[in-house]
């Protein structure tokens, strides 16, 4: 039982995490240079998960722009909003299927001790 809680709020914990570095890479998808992260789900030792994050150091697009010491090649973020719409619903229903395990393992919890009384 407690296996059960200990396993859903590491995943909350790291599906959290995951849509907090997603979040990050769209805030900058319009920052010249920005590198985005990437999260990896590993299992814990102890049971449950783990995030990692890992920055994605691929080249972004380079386009010509008009700077103060007149037009140069910039690089802009490498940040795809498609793949992040993609991490952030993987995120949003990692969270949602591990507070419904932890729903359940309360609510089974709950159970033992009404039949304990």
């Amino acid at each position: 039982m407690i296996s059960a809680i200990h396993t859903a709020l590491s995943g909350l914990s790291a599906f959290g995490k995951q849509l907090e570095v997603s979040a990050h890479n769209v805030a900058n998808v319009n920052t010249d240079g920005f590198k985005s992260s990437r999260t990896e789900l590993v299992e814990a030792q102890s049971g449950g998960v783990l995030p990692v994050v890992q920055k994605d150091n691929s080249a972004g697009p380079a386009v010509l722009k008009d700077t103060a010491q007149g037009p140069r090649q910039v690089e802009l973020s490498n940040v795809d909003l498609g793949q992040e719409a993609v991490s952030q619903i993987i995120a949003q229903r990692g969270f949602e299927a591990n507070l419904r395990t932890l729903k359940t393992a309360d609510d089974l919890l709950g159970s033992i001790l009404d039949t304990k009384k």
